[in-house]
């Protein structure tokens, strides 16, 4: 019979202090939470009709980023300091989750797109897995962050507090919004807490009719329900409309490569 394991002392790693700072700074968000099914079987039809097929991460932050463009409520984020007031931002800045090992150890740090919706959706996707699978020693802002978060305790927050607080420090610390999802391990997000940069996007996995729901978690300080809803009514014209199209045109582009090419029947795009 084995002895048990004895308890031990576990020093916080970087990835736990950046989860720690991150529930910090969300504990004084007044948080609220709207969701909506949206159904877009037929973006789903022709993505998996694609040899390449864009990203869901990619289709959703552009998607979003066309939303915000055109509601400004979704660009502003509440200051406290000099005294409160909300800054809104000329363009959006998204932030995507993606889990990471950091010296070591499993964590999340976030990919950082400027201006998502000016992008061609095939580019955007390549750009979001390049810098996914990239080293984080490569990046600036990695380093940076996790530099950071070697410091003392009191020192992180108060460095965190005038990224909270300053427009451009916030937008490039946090960005505009921040997209999240594990639709990947067919899961869904509970109750969520979030700083950053007011609003957290998740959406689940699709059933069987292409229908997914997309939650809202916004900081009820910038703007209320109502807004939310729109914005996900939006969210569902924009997917079946715009990102649609782009698709449909992928699709027209690889199907007049193939006739063009006489590429053989194992490099054609599925047609089901």
């Amino acid at each position: 019979m084995t002895n048990p394991s004895k308890d031990r002392w576990i020093q916080l790693s970087v990835a736990r202090r950046m989860v720690i700072d991150y529930m910090w700074a969300a504990s004084g968000v007044a948080r609220m939470a709207v969701r909506r099914g949206v159904a877009f079987g037929e973006v789903i039809d022709i993505r998996r009709r694609l040899s390449n097929p864009p990203s869901w991460t990619a289709i959703f932050v552009k998607a979003f980023a066309i939303v915000a463009a055109e509601l400004p409520e979704l660009r502003r984020a509440y200051m406290k300091w000099p005294w409160p007031h909300l800054h809104e931002y000329g363009e959006s800045t998204v932030f995507v989750s993606h889990e990471c090992k950091i010296d070591g150890e499993t964590g999340v740090l976030p990919l950082r797109f400027r201006k998502p919706d000016g992008i061609p959706l095939r580019q955007l996707s390549d750009m979001i897995r390049h810098a996914a699978n990239a080293p984080i020693e490569d990046s600036k802002f990695y380093r940076t962050l996790i530099a950071l978060m070697r410091l003392p305790l009191l020192v992180r927050r108060f460095l965190l507090t005038l990224c909270l607080n300053i427009p451009r420090m916030r937008r490039h610390a946090f960005g505009t919004c921040h997209i999240s999802s594990i639709a990947r391990w067919q899961s869904e997000f509970g109750a969520t807490l979030t700083p950053l940069p007011y609003l957290l996007m998740t959406y689940g996995p699709a059933d069987s009719e292409g229908k997914v729901q997309v939650e809202l978690i916004l900081d009820h300080r910038i703007f209320d329900g109502a807004v939310a809803s729109r914005a996900l009514s939006r969210l569902d014209q924009v997917l079946n409309s715009v990102i649609l199209e782009e698709l449909r045109e992928l699709a027209s582009h690889e199907t007049t490569r193939v006739e063009r090419e006489g590429l053989p029947a194992s490099l054609q795009p599925a047609t089901g």
